[in-house]
């Protein structure tokens, strides 16, 4: 097993989910920049495509047209994909041929890591960068795409509270903040156990591409941890944290924004939306600056969660009905 496992913490980004006004012109711009492949599966109004075999990402189409972009390198959330900085020439070619918008390469380690940034957007001004750390960390670039991008570095979410959102992930996910003096001020920096990182920026206004308004509800980014640990993990936040409401004849949740506290919210899955339905609480779960997230638990490959098989509440959900003697309802919508 990995030297550094710990219990209840999270090891990876497996995957993040980001709004666009059109879904078949951002799937084929990430085919065409990263190397993106179409994710087989049942359609559910969000595209999904596979980056490595332990990372996918994904975009939904949101109730109304998407909110300007702060612009290139400053909009957020912001997702980072690893590469090798012996490629970076490579890269920054095809982004050219391509005519991507980005900003020349810029090294720095103000994000709590030492490499160099390329920072670049879609056609949806979703804001993207590459990201080639002096030291790449084990299985970063494990099934990279045949445009060798890696798996998903990093994140960076919105806030309004630095601490408090460092308090939330230390009551939830046993995360604690890098200590560097090139980080600034306004910056906290999370580092997950296999390399990857959790990166909060501090604002006075949280923005409406955020997932908590309710306009992109799927946005996302899921949080790999141990299996062992899924359920004492939700267990736990559902214990300490309240849930969203859910209205079932609006199909709309009750309020939205930052004014909400941390809370769990019904997820969209079939098995999210099963477990809604026996249990009253959801899977997905807000920090207190609207920023979405969920758990996955991680089958290690070799037995290291370097590499590892992604399972889902979905996969879950059905040995728990097994082992509690359930029968899973009608799935409503």
């Amino acid at each position: 097993m990995l030297d550094d496992q710990r219990p209840g913490t999270a090891y990876w980004i497996d995957h993040y989910v980001v709004g666009s006004d059109d879904l078949d012109r951002w799937a084929d711009f990430q085919t065409r920049v990263i190397g993106a492949k179409p994710q087989v599966g049942p359609p559910r109004g969000i595209v999904f495509q596979d980056l490595t075999h332990c990372c996918h990402h994904g975009a939904m189409k949101g109730s109304e047209p998407l909110a300007p972009s702060a612009g290139l390198g400053k909009g957020l959330p912001r997702y980072g994909l690893f590469i090798r900085q012996s490629e970076i020439d490579e890269h920054l070619r095809r982004l050219d041929k391509l005519n991507v918008p980005h900003l020349d390469p810029a090294r720095t380690s103000a994000e709590g890591d030492d490499g160099i940034s390329i920072a670049y957007e879609d056609p949806d001004g979703n804001q993207f960068e590459f990201w080639a750390p002096d030291r790449l960390p084990p299985g970063a670039m494990a099934g990279e795409t045949e445009l060798k991008v890696g798996r998903i570095s990093h994140g960076v979410f919105e806030c309004k509270d630095l601490k408090r959102a460092a308090d939330h992930f230390h009551t939830h996910g046993k995360l604690e903040p890098m200590v560097s003096a090139d980080i600034p001020s306004d910056t906290l920096v999370l580092p997950l156990v296999g390399g990857a990182r959790i990166v909060y920026k501090q604002v006075e206004t949280i923005g409406r591409r955020t997932g908590g308004w309710g306009i992109l509800h799927a946005a996302h980014a899921a949080l790999v941890m141990r299996e062992q640990d899924f359920w004492p993990a939700y267990d736990y936040m559902w214990d300490t944290v309240p849930e969203w409401k859910w209205d079932p004849q609006t199909r709309q949740f009750v309020g939205a924004g930052p004014e909400l506290p941390a809370r769990t919210s019904r997820h969209g899955s079939p098995g999210g939306v099963a477990w809604f339905d026996i249990k009253g609480r959801g899977d997905d779960w807000y920090d207190w600056d609207a920023n979405c997230f969920h758990f996955m638990g991680g089958a290690p490959i070799n037995d290291s969660l370097v590499e590892y098989v992604p399972h889902t509440m979905d996969w879950y959900f059905p040995q728990y009905l097994k082992d509690h003697g359930l029968t899973a309802p009608p799935v409503s919508r």
